[in-house]
C-alpha cells in the first residue's frame, strides 16, 4: 500500500518516524509530507497568498513551511507524487486529540483535508505517561499490524481518528465524541496604554457527552483503552433546529 504520513509536530519528531518504521518493515511504501516545525493546534488552516515551501529530504519525503493542512491540499493538487497514496496517516501526535479538541487539532485537520481531496484518511494519537515518555513504538506497531480492519473503515465522508493512552491495552472501543471545557485564562502580561499583551494559563479541562451517549473517547483512553472515532469530515445539522428554522415566518 502507498501511504502518505502527516503530521503537526514536525517532520523530526519521534511519532512520525517510528510509525514509518513500523509500516516500511511490513512492506508499505511510504511518503512523508509534513511541516518543517512545530505546527500544533492550526486546525484546518491553510495559506491562501504567499508562496509554500517544500524542501526534499529523501525519495518523496518532503518538509512544508505551511500548516498541516497545506501540507496535503499542496502536495496533493500539486502533483509531487507520482501518484495518489492510497492513505493519509496523520501523525503519531504528541498527545490526545479527543472530542471537541478534533476542531483544533492540526493532525485531524489534515486527516480530514485528505478525505476531501479523495483519499482515505486516519489520524493517530498517543498519550505521554507520568515521567513524560511516548511510547510510540508500540502505538506505530498496533497501527501497522491493524492496518487491514482500520483501513476498511475509512471511506470518502470521514476519517479513522485513534487516541492511545499510555500503557495501552489491545483493546479498541468504539467511542463518542465528548465536548470539553477548559478552564483555560487569558492574563494580561503587559500593558503600556496603547498594547495589551496577554498570555493563555492553562486551567482544568470538564467535559460532558454528546447525545449519542456511550463512552467518550476521552473516557476510554482513562480506562487504559484504545479510542476508535470515525469522524465525519463535513460538518452536521442541529437537525432540531433545522426543523424549526422551517416553521418560521421571516419578515
Amino acid at each position: 500500500m502507498r501511504i502518505l504520513l502527516v503530521n503537526d509536530d514536525g517532520y523530526t519528531k519521534d511519532g512520525i518516524l517510528r510509525l514509518e518504521e513500523a509500516l516500511s518493515e511490513r512492506g508499505h511504501e511510504i511518503w512523508v509530507v509534513s511541516p518543517s516545525s512545530n505546527r500544533s493546534a492550526q486546525s484546518h488552516a491553510m495559506s491562501l497568498s504567499g508562496p509554500i515551501v517544500m524542501t526534499r529530504y529523501g525519495e518523496n519525503h518532503y518538509h512544508c513551511s505551511g500548516s498541516p493542512t497545506d501540507c496535503i491540499l499542496y502536495a496533493i493538487k500539486g502533483e509531487i507524487f507520482p501518484a495518489l497514496p492510497d492513505l493519509v496517516i496523520s501523525g503519531i501526535n504528541h498527545g490526545y486529540n479527543c472530542s471537541s479538541d478534533i476542531l483544533y487539532s492540526g493532525t485531524c485537520s489534515a486527516a480530514s483535508e485528505a478525505v476531501l481531496q479523495g483519499v482515505r484518511a486516519m489520524a493517530v494519537s498517543a498519550q505521554a505517561d507520568e515521567e513524560g515518555r511516548y511510547d510510540f513504538a508500540s502505538v506505530a506497531g498496533f497501527v501497522a499490524d491493524n492496518m487491514d480492519a482500520l483501513y476498511s473503515l475509512t471511506g470518502g465522508r470521514s476519517f479513522v481518528n485513534l487516541n492511545f493512552p499510555p500503557h495501552f491495552r489491545r483493546e479498541v472501543v468504539p467511542a463518542a465524541l465528548g465536548l470539553l471545557y477548559y478552564g483555560d485564562r487569558p492574563r494580561v502580561i503587559s500593558d503600556d496604554g496603547h498594547e495589551l499583551v496577554l498570555r493563555m494559563e492553562e486551567g482544568e479541562v470538564s467535559r460532558t457527552l454528546t447525545r449519542y451517549g456511550g463512552e467518550s473517547d476521552l473516557d476510554v483512553c482513562r480506562s487504559g483503552r484504545i479510542a476508535l472515532s470515525v469522524v465525519m469530515v463535513n460538518p452536521a445539522l442541529d437537525e432540531e433546529a433545522h426543523r424549526r428554522a422551517g416553521t418560521l415566518d421571516f419578515k
